[in-house]
């Protein structure tokens, strides 16, 4: 919808910058970072980020340059060709690593923090959190997300489906 009000050049309201695929390539540059083709445009070096990434990891996705300028927004992977979307999950997955904890082994305040042993699967890591009210996240009635103090994320998929134990090893630092 154009408003005719608007200064000249002005972009609407409703223009949010959706990328259509058929307009943007994918590709790897030399260094092996994500690149991007945007008609005539070409960026050398491109991230995206999730606009809702608990809700709708593939869906919404921004696309920026290096200067965090927003080219665009894509509105679905599934929109992509398969080759496309194997190139931006590939980038997505190592931005947004973050390993799913099937069980708390304890949790620990030592010194102003509290330090979570943890486990994921057969692998068993112990990591360190600052401001514990800051850093435990309720995403929804089951999701939680950790981060420790290294920017790191830790991710609670189902707080119900883990074991008894370790619900009430983080049941206190909920919110």
């Amino acid at each position: 919808m154009e408003n005719k009000n608007a200064p000249a050049g002005a972009q609407s309201v409703m223009d949010i910058g959706i990328l259509a695929p058929a307009e943007i390539e994918f590709y790897k540059n030399p260094q092996g970072f994500l690149a991007m083709k945007k008609g005539e445009e070409d960026f050398k070096r491109v991230k995206l980020s999730r606009i809702l990434p608990f809700a709708q990891p593939e869906k919404y996705i921004t696309v920026s340059d290096m200067d965090s300028k927003e080219l665009g927004i894509i509105r679905d992977l599934a929109e992509l060709t398969e080759a496309q979307r194997e190139l931006a999950l590939e980038e997505l997955s190592a931005r947004y690593y973050c390993p799913k904890v099937t069980a708390i082994k304890s949790i620990k305040e030592k010194m102003g923090y509290f330090y979570f042993d943890v486990a994921f699967g057969d692998y068993k890591k112990i990591f360190a959190v600052k401001d514990i009210s800051r850093s435990i996240k309720q995403i929804d009635e089951k999701c939680i997300v950790i981060t420790d103090v290294d920017g790191s994320r830790y991710l609670i998929e189902d707080v119900w489906k883990i074991d008894s134990k370790s619900r009430r090893k983080i049941e206190p630092y909920l919110y």
